[in-house]
């Protein structure tokens, strides 16, 4: 649908798709526009496709703001009307000396009550004022219709037109958005440049509900998440004929971390802007000077045209050498993760993806380094794969996907307790899974650290366990049925495929109460698991003397 309508949006243009001369462009707006991720998703879209084009992208939306000059009673409280656009603009004009002005506005300016014809004028003279001022200034000036309101998710809090006051919107006030956009698209035959979002929106929105009735672009009514403000960027994006994944990452091999320094970037320039300029909305935080904001944010900048030039992925993070590859020590989900790159990347960019210890073992990992595969290893010790490690990784796995562009199902290594780390995540996520190498790997928190069946257990470790789950007691720690050997049904359906290395002399992580059960409950699901015994072998050594089976058995579960 989000495609269709990329598709279809050129037709409603009056702008000829081609990207603007002008290199200072100011977007205003409201507290959507001040969110700014519409704004982002445009300003990563220019740098990734015209990354010598040096276009300059002002943020400058405020929250509340109007351009109608009106405010309801009793807004935010009773404590401060809304803003008005016009006490600013001059400012605005005369600071950042814009070229070409981008105007998101309507919103707020029915002041959320039913269309009448006094404050429909107001929104059309504000319109007509903001216009006039913006090419009295020399700059060019193009209209923004204003994405839509919905009822739906705030169906408690609206009302009818008879029952409206300041905390409870009027239940049709999309109606009134439908007229003030119905009117700025009219203007265009006096010769305004005008960009549609409020129809396509509408559009999309009445798209999604055949499918499922409860969906909304805005939990709140008014302002969309990423999806809906992708639906905002797609007029500009069209015009000006930039391309975009449907995830509002670039189209470049760079794309996502493209995006990433763009956020970062107004995330510094949003704030210190709007002091730069100054305004009359209480409660917005102040930003640094903005000659300081302005040499941080070059920093992302430049980093994004550093991305954007590039032709091959970019894997940032301190390099050095690992057994004859080079190395990456990024921060991921504020973490520290390794990430080692092969000399080619096997098609697909296969990778695995270590539960604990990288580097223990080496052998496996330079023979698949060898054969293509990427090696990562994210660093959150002492954490035995709880819950809160399993998010860790889910946003570990999102950013080595997305923005580094490696393969949609690693292979996962658990070596002794990364078996927790490994077992834990995959269960959670069985569909983003190529197989499982685990070696002497726990499997049962009961059996190791806690020590409640042939194994010596651990007290430290098992203190962490009643920590990191969050068990009042022991009792309810020993009462979990959570464990990877309690929990295999979701990864026999999605057919992952198993090994276990494991000495049958192990006597801190006994195979009976780990690997053992695992075997036998995961046939007894259909699954398919492949045990290598190594008789009279304890705890250590991990691995194979020749790790060719290892090997072997991920690379044909994971290169296809």
């Amino acid at each position: 649908m989000m495609r269709l309508i990329f598709l279809l949006l050129p037709a409603l243009l009056t702008c000829q798709a081609a990207l603007p001369p002008e290199t200072r462009i100011v977007f205003l707006g409201d507290s959507i526009t001040q969110a700014g991720t519409y704004v982002e998703y445009i300003d990563a879209a220019l740098i990734a496709q015209h990354p010598d084009a040096q276009k300059q992208i002002i943020p400058l939306g405020l929250s509340s703001e109007t351009v109608s000059g009106l405010s309801e009673e009793g807004h935010a409280g009773g404590k401060f009307p809304r803003p008005d656009l016009h006490e600013r603009l001059d400012r605005v004009l005369e600071k950042a000396k814009p070229e070409l002005v981008l105007a998101c506005y309507g919103m707020n300016d029915g002041i959320y009550l039913p269309l009448s014809p006094e404050r429909l004028r107001a929104y059309q003279d504000g319109m007509r004022k903001l216009h006039d001022k913006v090419v009295a200034a020399g700059a060019r000036i193009i209209h923004l219709t204003p994405p839509v309101f919905d009822p739906l998710p705030i169906a408690h809090k609206v009302a009818p037109a008879e029952k409206v006051d300041a905390d409870h919107p009027y239940q049709g006030y999309n109606e009134v958005l439908d007229a003030y956009s119905e009117w700025l698209l009219s203007m265009k035959k006096q010769g305004w440049e005008v960009l549609d979002i409020h129809g396509p929106f509408n559009a999309a929105l009445a798209e999604k509900r055949k499918a499922d009735p409860q969906f909304t672009y805005s939990r709140d009514g008014v302002h969309p998440g990423p999806e809906g403000h992708l639906l905002m960027a797609g007029a500009v994006l069209n015009a000006w004929s930039l391309k975009v994944r449907p995830d509002g990452t670039p189209d470049h091999v760079n794309g996502a971390a493209i995006l990433a320094a763009v956020k970062k970037k107004h995330a510094l320039l949003r704030p210190a802007w709007l002091s730069h300029v100054g305004h009359k909305r209480p409660g917005t935080p102040a930003g640094l000077p903005l000659p300081e904001a302005e040499a941080k944010a070059a920093e992302f900048d430049r980093e994004a045209h550093r991305l954007a030039w590039a032709k091959q992925v970019v894997i940032p993070g301190y390099r050095s050498d690992w057994n004859g590859y080079a190395k990456h020590e990024l921060t991921l989900a504020g973490k520290p993760v390794t990430l080692v790159l092969p000399r080619q990347a096997a098609p697909g960019k296969p990778w695995v993806w270590h539960g604990e210890f990288f580097g223990h073992k080496t052998a496996p990992d330079i023979a698949l380094l060898s054969k293509g595969f990427h090696i990562a290893y994210m660093k959150i010790n002492d954490m035995l794969g709880c819950p809160e490690a399993v998010k860790l990784w889910n946003q570990c796995y999102a950013e080595l996907t997305g923005t580094y562009g490696l393969g949609k199902k690693p292979a996962l290594v658990g070596l002794s307790r990364g078996g927790l780390y490994c077992y834990n995540w995959a269960i959670a996520n069985p569909d983003k899974v190529a197989c499982i190498y685990a070696d002497a790997p726990v499997c049962d928190f009961k059996s190791w650290p806690g020590g409640k069946g042939k194994s010596k257990g651990n007290a430290h470790n098992w203190s962490l366990v009643l920590k990191l789950w969050g068990f009042k007691d022991e009792a309810e720690a020993l009462a979990y049925p959570g464990n990877p050997v309690d929990n295999l049904a979701p990864l026999a359906k999605a057919g992952v495929p198993l090994l276990h290395v494991f000495g049958d002399a192990d006597d801190v992580v006994p195979w009976e109460e780990n690997t053992g059960l695992i075997e036998a409950r995961y046939k007894a699901l259909g699954g398919s698991i492949t045990l290598i015994r190594k008789p009279g072998v304890g705890h250590h050594p991990h691995g194979l003397e020749d790790s060719t089976p290892i090997v072997d058995f991920i690379v044909k579960h994971s290169i296809q």
